[in-house]
Formats: structure tokens, sequence, C-alpha cells
């Protein structure tokens, strides 16, 4: 256990005293267990996030509990549930965490950029990496994996500087830049009778068995292929589910004789598959870098400036369809 594992909060018999002496020592350990089983509403997916046992993870969060007296979460066979206690308890945990963590890079003295990657293997925030390092040698930085969603969570519980990925948020506190406009295709085998089409219309698609990430992982993408799927009619049949790493998902493809979503920022698939363009419509996904307006630092307007630099250079952000692109729905007709 390291020095900043603990943090000492008043017993709640001193706080109705009104008295200023310390009761007892929170351990920011569990504080962290708490806040993961409270964003992942189900302890599996915690253990693996905090890469712990779930029975270990349990035992600990019985020990927060009982350290600060009260329930902190519902469970039953089906789902977990925050109480009242437990809800007002995770704003101040987040931000608890977070004044920790500052005050970890405040005593080293720099602070490093603290980002994700959707999925490893997609080359989008690699590319923005090596336009940074080239403007800013100096600049250290902590790259994580992680869907959508959970980097939304980590940016607002200050855990991350900035997030890289699809926001769809409308009314947020949060500030967002469109930094690239990712053309979406088809990976399949060489052999599928669609493989001999140069250009595969959507319509062309409700009769393929289809592979997705992990829905586990990354939710967000899984959501934003199904919906434009189902905004063209099509309806994928089982199997429906697969891997989150690139590679997983391939030799799924490969076994399957299935398809599956495959952005412009991916790698090449391989040998035995190919990659079709996707047409009437083509679906386009817009990666964002989101930020907390009220952390903004240099660190964030370094990032941003390669980012422009890298989109500047690339060409994301001219119409890879050559037509307008409707971004409120993410396709081209």
């Amino acid at each position: 256990m390291s020095a900043y594992d603990l943090v000492a909060f008043p017993s709640k018999d001193r706080l109705k005293e009104g008295a200023h002496t310390w009761g007892m020592d929170l351990n920011l350990r569990l504080v962290r267990y708490f806040v993961a089983v409270a964003e992942e509403m189900h302890f599996g997916r915690a253990a693996a996030r905090l890469f712990i046992a779930q029975p270990s993870l349990s035992t600990q969060i019985r020990r927060l509990e009982q350290e600060l007296g009260t329930p902190l979460l519902s469970r039953n066979t089906r789902k977990v549930e925050l109480t009242p206690a437990g809800e007002r308890f995770l704003e101040a945990a987040r931000k608890l965490l977070a004044a920790a963590q500052d005050a970890v890079y405040a005593a080293a003295g720099d602070e490093p950029l603290r980002i994700a990657s959707i999925v490893d293997g997609l080359d989008t925030v690699p590319l923005i990496l090596r336009t940074l390092r080239r403007q800013r040698p100096s600049l250290e930085v902590v790259h994580g994996i992680a869907g959508m969603i959970r980097q939304i969570a980590e940016v607002r519980a200050g855990r991350l500087d900035l997030a890289v990925g699809l926001f769809t948020e409308q009314q947020t506190e949060l500030e967002a830049e469109v930094i690239r406009l990712d053309p979406v295709r088809l990976v399949l085998r060489e052999d599928h009778p669609l493989a001999a089409h140069g250009e595969i219309p959507v319509s062309r698609l409700d009769q393929c068995r289809w592979v997705f990430g992990n829905s586990d992982h990354t939710p967000d993408w899984v959501e934003f292929v199904l919906a434009f799927l189902a905004e063209a009619g099509v309806r994928p049949r089982p199997p429906h589910s697969g891997q989150t790493p690139l590679s997983s998902m391939l030799e799924q493809v490969r076994e399957w004789d299935a398809v599956a979503a495959w952005p412009e920022s991916c790698p090449p698939p391989g040998a035995g598959l190919v990659v079709r363009p996707i047409v009437h419509p083509s679906p386009v996904y817009p990666w964002s870098l989101v930020w907390r307006p009220d952390r903004m630092s240099d660190r964030i307007r370094a990032f941003q400036s390669a980012a422009r630099t890298t989109a500047a250079d690339s060409g994301w952000l001219t119409d890879p369809f050559k037509a307008e692109t409707r971004h409120g729905d993410h396709v081209q007709q």
C-alpha cells in the first residue's frame, strides 16, 4: 500500500458534534474499487477492469461499507444498483481520487498527458502521438485502452485529460472537437460471394452473419454499427458478438464466413480477407477529442495541436466520399 492510499475523514459522531478531530482513515484503494463497480454496475466487469478476482472485489467493497457504516450498493442475482448513500459517495469519491492523483503528479513535478484509445490497433491516436513527439518531444504521455463510455467517465472524474472516439452527447459540460471522419468499410473472406463486388450496397448485407466487438468493452462501437444497420433496415442475424481485439474479430470472420465493420483506421486484415466499401448509404465514424474545459492545460493544447496537424496532413476532415456527409447520422447517402 502506498502513502497515497490513505486519506483521513472525520467519523459520523465527530461530524455531528462539530469536532475537528479526524476519526478514520479511508483507504483510497477501496474507493477505487467502489468507483469501478459503480461505473460498470457489474462485479465481474469491474473485477476484470481492476485485474483482481471477483470474490476479492466483493470482500473489499463490503469492507468499505463497514468502514463507512452504510451500504453503498444494493445487490441481487440479476443486477447491482447504487443506494442513495452510494450515489452521494460516488460523486465525492471521483473528486477524491482525482485530487489524490493530482497530488502525486504535483509531488513528482511534470504531470503527464493521460489519454486512451477505444481499441488497440487503430491508427488515429498513434498517428497523432507521432506528430506530438515531433512537436513536444519532452511531453510524457500515459496511453491506455478503454471504450468511449468508460473514457468519458474517466474524463469527468479527472483521471483522463482527453477522451478520443465517438462522442454523441448534446447537452454536456464537456467540450469536443471532431478530428477525423473515418470511412467504415466491410471486411470479409476473399471467397465470400459479396467479395466479388467492388462496392457493397447495405441492402445486400441483410443475410450476412456479423461479427462485432465485445459489447462489454466497446458498447459504443457496437451500438454505432447496429444503429447504422438498423437505419438502413438491416437486422444482423446471430451470432453478432465477438472479441474486441482486432485479431480475434478477424479470426471469427474467417472461421464463421462472417463480415465485420472495418474502419479505414484499422490495419490491413491479412491473408484470405478483403475490404470493400459500403454504399447506399456509407457509414462514417467521427473521431472527437473530448475534455473538461475547467481542466484545460498546456498538455491538452499540445495534443489538440498535434491532432489538427495530423488531420490536415492526412486529409482526415475532407469528405471521404466527395459528397455531402450527414454528420448527425454519420452516414453518406
